[in-house]
């Protein structure tokens, strides 16, 4: 194996490992994780984009109404942080 197919299989394996783990402060007092701004925003956002007339079903699959939705995705513009890691996870 070429060393940049190395390098690039181990930066995968690394960002992967990454993204898959979670740090013990977002767990919740029941030991299920807290989905984050980002998560909640990911997972509905490309859905709505995809399918616009379906937008209320989808939110409501999310757990969301379009007020908390607004206002998330506000949370996560705002935030540059947050604006990084979810411009990051929807490419």
């Amino acid at each position: 194996m070429s060393p940049r197919i190395r390098g690039l299989a181990s930066g995968t394996a690394l960002l992967l490992a990454a993204a898959c783990g979670r740090p013990e402060e977002a767990r919740t007092a029941g030991g299920v994780y807290a989905m984050t701004p980002v998560d909640h925003a990911v997972a509905a956002a490309p859905a709505i984009q995809a399918n616009p007339g379906s937008t209320d079903s989808i939110l409501a699959a999310h757990g969301l109404t379009r007020a908390r939705f607004d206002a998330l995705m506000y949370e996560v513009a705002v935030d540059s942080a947050l604006a990084r890691a979810y411009t990051e996870a929807i490419r």
